[in-house]
């Protein structure tokens, strides 16, 4: 591809079979059509010799950061319940494990969530927060608080007053709810399973946190993040995701305390919330991610020679087989594994052929030629609960799965989760579930453009449901430098990943589907967590960096041990570009709620320091805006949290600025 980009429509014909439960192809149950797509290259992976590439396993998102102050982002990965990593960027694409120089050990174990950078002591380094579940909804574990020294991070969260113990939570916010120049945090938490119910506003004062129910009445006690943003073009608006029967979105007026709850747009289920003006006329429009949940029994296929199903049980359908079928001729290895509760099953509860002998192991290989693997065990699949394992034809094998009736029958709340991966010397075909349909995860995103201050439903055209995918996670970012905001879907069902999303902006607000991602598109090992945004190299262009461990509920276990984090690097065009670190005096040092406004060629840009906090991820909370042709800047405009309007003129581009609050 040369650096015009030439762009080569792809016309694609959909399949007639697109609601079969067959994983005989990938993606074959996606619920839209392949219709137009663009095909260039906008991101080559760069994970190898990156110094990232080391780590398998489970993943909990991401935060940039620049710890260290050298005007490079560096990353910090949760990895959920395997020990946390803080990777230091040394410049030209390559990142050190420091973790051990600056934390200790004991301090970054634990059931691990989301984590967000902050400067919340206003020192001029960043401090990091993270966040922690609490026994599975029904224990403790306190949050952690890491002041950053410069040579060690110190955990103060509860010598500050955050530590939160009993708090469920999910994702943190930092955010001056009451202007007074100090962040405040947010701590976004799921409900916990008895009658307590933590906190999830710290107000800061003198360097100490106090908790608040004042600052934000929500209508559920799940509300699991927010971002900031501006959808009236006058102050920064919260948008959080809760969970509740009857809401999904709540949207906050901030600029009293408490916030007022604004009715701006209908309620939807979603994943995931990006907020960008992608239509250029001053004000901050919607995407939202959005997948369904699986059913019973769900799939995901690394590769044309493995799968990994889960299989889940409840008081729906206890003591009824469930399970899938497929083809293989090939020697397979199967892994049996309990996703919930930890003993669901044992080695002589898995059942093989027509005589139903036990395999001694959990790990255990089989073929067309394992003497008694013919049928399905004596005893029906059914009647006793186990997992039975069979060849039903030549080359067809069949997998049940069945519960016992006295731990879940009558009991709404509790299930048995059953995790069977499956790899073949030869290829596996007519992926089946027996017994139950295959739900499509794939759901339509939603496009709210801002209509005067009302979010209005624009998604059926402007091109965002061209290809449907399972979105898990989302970014916006101008990521070919043209002046218009793109958008970047991370795809993966409970099970399995999927191929990545790429919209591109054709700078009236209507996207086209980029054909693999742009280069993106990634793998199907494990199961998609989070996408972030930093331009880690410093060339003016946003690059993006995957996590593909997921590992809550479904997916945790066999799914999101083969998780991965991927770095993918834009390439780039001719294109200029201006980036912007603020640093509030009066403000946040971080100018954290400030928005900024970039004229250059008739044309204005807008962004809010949202902090970069989205669902599981944070991006750097640089702001970057493409500039295309322009070599310079006619004017910026800053309304910082204080109320200051700043505004500077005939600035060049292709250049980092660091723009400091006017008194």
């Amino acid at each position: 591809m040369n650096s015009e980009k030439k762009i080569a429509i792809k016309k694609m014909i959909c399949g007639s079979s697109l609601r079969r439960a067959s994983l005989a192809t990938p993606m074959i149950l996606l619920a839209g059509c392949f219709s137009q797509e663009k095909t260039l290259t906008l991101f080559q992976d760069a994970t190898t010799n990156s110094g990232l590439e080391a780590y398998v396993g489970m993943t909990h998102g991401a935060a940039w950061g620049d710890f260290d102050g050298d005007g490079l982002p560096d990353l910090y990965v949760t990895n959920h319940l395997s020990d946390a990593k803080l990777y230091r960027n040394l410049g030209k694409g390559r990142f050190a494990d420091v973790t051990g120089k600056f934390f200790v050990p004991q301090d970054l174990a634990g059931d691990k969530h989301g984590a967000a950078w902050a400067d919340f002591d206003n020192d001029g380094r960043q401090d990091l927060v993270q966040l922690t579940g609490a026994g599975r909804g029904v224990g403790t574990e306190p949050k952690r608080l890491f002041v950053n020294h410069g040579d060690k991070f110190e955990d103060v969260a509860a010598a500050v007053g955050v530590s939160n113990p009993y708090g469920r939570t999910r994702m943190p916010l930092w955010y001056d709810f009451n202007r007074d120049g100090r962040l405040d945090l947010f701590e976004g938490a799921e409900s916990r399973f008895d009658n307590i119910e933590p906190p999830f506003i710290f107000l800061q004062q003198d360097g100490k946190f106090t908790a608040s129910t004042d600052v934000l009445k929500f209508a559920s006690k799940s509300p699991i993040f927010c971002i900031i943003t501006e959808l009236d073009n006058s102050h920064p608006d919260l948008a959080c995701r809760v969970s509740s029967h009857n809401r999904a979105m709540q949207v906050f007026d901030t600029t009293k305390v408490p916030a007022l709850e604004v009715d701006l747009l209908p309620q939807t289920a979603y994943e995931d919330i990006a907020a960008g003006d992608f239509d250029n006329d001053g004000k901050i429009d919607l995407y939202l991610a959005r997948k369904n949940p699986p059913g019973p029994v769900a799939f995901g296929q690394t590769g044309s020679n493995e799968i990994i199903a889960d299989v889940r049980n409840d008081y729906a359908n206890v003591g009824k087989p469930a399970g899938f079928s497929f083809r293989s001729s090939g020697q397979l290895t199967f892994r049996v594994a309990s996703a919930w509760p930890a003993d669901a099953v044992s080695a002589d509860r898995i059942h093989l052929g027509k005589r139903g002998t036990h395999p001694g192991d959990f790990k255990f290989s089989l073929s067309p030629k394992t003497p008694g693997i013919a049928d399905m065990p004596a005893n029906e699949p059914g009647k006793q609960p186990g997992v039975y394992i069979g060849m039903t034809a030549p080359g067809k094998w069949e997998v049940r799965v069945t519960a016992p009736r006295e731990a879940l029958a009558g009991d709404k709340s509790k299930y048995q989760q059953i995790a069977v991966k499956v790899t073949s010397s030869e290829a596996i075909t007519e992926l089946e579930a027996i017994d139950h349909a295959v739900k499509a995860e794939e759901a339509p995103g939603r496009l709210f453009m801002n209509r005067g201050g009302k979010l209005v439903d624009e998604s059926d055209k402007r091109g965002i449901n061209e290809r449907v995918v399972a979105g898990t996670n989302v970014v916006a970012g101008d990521f070919d430098n043209d002046m218009d905001v793109d958008l970047f879907v991370l795809a993966s069902g409970d099970i399995g990943k999927q191929e990545n999303l790429l919209l591109l902006n054709r700078g009236d607000g209507h996207f086209d589907v980029v054909s693999k991602a742009g280069g993106a598109a990634g793998s199907r090992a494990g199961v998609g967590d989070s996408v972030t945004t930093a331009d880690f190299d410093g060339d003016g262009f946003l690059d993006l960096f995957a996590a593909t461990g997921g590992s809550m509920g479904r997916s945790l276990g066999l799914p999101s041990e083969n998780g991965t984090y991927r770095l993918y690097r834009n390439v780039g065009n001719g294109n200029h570009w201006l980036e912007i670190d603020l640093e509030g005096t009066t403000s946040n040092r971080d100018g954290i709620g400030a928005v900024v406004r970039v004229s250059a060629g008739g044309v204005t840009q807008i962004r809010v320091q949202d902090g970069g906090v989205h669902e599981r991820g944070q991006n750097h909370q640089r702001l970057h805006f493409g500039l295309a042709k322009h070599t310079q800047v006619d004017k910026i405009e800053i309304r910082w949290p204080s109320g200051v309007v700043q505004e500077l003129r005939n600035v060049g581009a292709n250049k980092i600025m660091q723009i400091k609050e006017s008194k």
